[in-house]
């Protein structure tokens, strides 16, 4: 079950859970086996950027139930701001181990989000990778950056992917719409669906469908995995300054001014 007295660390308002890898991992099978609902969040420098601006994306992270130290910033910002600093895992990685546990477990998962190429991609992969595990999944609805679906298309197709997810009653669902839109719908439709860990994982189906190419080893270790997302996707630019520039600004406004 949910462990209440876990630390709490805050970035610009954020939560941040001090927590390790093991103790999520921990935390989600007690979830699983007692059947009790947890959301997963993973934080990073630009998402904490943008909820300086979004009272709704700010509430949403929040309300999350764990939210994992995914990016080197928020490291670097708890130092900073001489607060607990947790261990960095990324979420593409507890991805992974959610899907591990699925396959021991024999449960099923639901993908949510992506193309319709890359949805397909990601679930048929992990069918052949755990094939003890029920594999589902839906690219879903198209939504604006509040989370609400771009038309009344979509409005309609919303309903009937949470209808789908609900008839399923998958064990995991992972959203992956990306930030700002995943946390947000998660936090609205949370209570609505009939699934027991709900997590976001950004691009993590990408990179597990292979459409997009995980950086090197060495690139991650001397934290250099934004100048390898920017030299092979230049329209993140104003992405990366968020996070490379605006982050810092605001994380010394903070330990400085305030």
């Amino acid at each position: 079950m949910i462990n209440k007295d876990r630390k709490i660390v805050k970035i610009l308002k954020v939560n941040v859970s001090s927590i390790r890898r093991s103790q999520v991992l921990d935390e989600i099978r007690g979830s699983l086996k007692k059947n009790k609902k947890i959301l997963i969040v993973t934080p990073n420098p630009e998402i904490m950027v943008h909820a300086q601006g979004s009272k709704k994306l700010l509430v949403s992270l929040n309300s999350a139930d764990i939210s994992i130290c995914d990016g080197i910033g928020l490291l670097w910002a708890l130092k900073l701001l001489k607060k607990e600093v947790p261990e960095r895992f990324r979420g593409r990685e507890l991805m992974i181990d959610l899907l591990k546990i699925a396959n021991d477990s024999k449960l099923k998962v639901y993908f949510l989000g992506a193309s319709d190429s890359v949805n397909r991609k990601a679930v048929n992969l992990a069918k052949e990778k755990y094939p003890k595990a029920k594999i589902l999944g839906a690219s879903g609805p198209w939504l604006d950056d509040q989370a609400d679906p771009v038309t009344d298309f979509y409005n309609k197709h919303e309903i009937e992917v949470v209808n789908h997810i609900n008839d399923q009653k998958p064990a995991i669902l992972l959203v992956a719409f990306g930030a700002p839109k995943q946390e947000i719908w998660a936090h609205k439709w949370r209570n609505n669906l009939d699934v027991t860990v709900i997590m976001t994982v950004g691009g993590a189906f990408d990179y597990f469908a292979g459409t997009a190419v995980v950086p090197p080893i060495w690139v991650a270790r001397v934290g250099l995995e934004w100048l390898w997302r920017l030299l092979r996707e230049p329209r993140r630019f104003k992405r990366i300054i968020n996070a490379l520039v605006t982050f810092p600004l605001l994380v010394l406004k903070e330990r400085f001014l305030e």
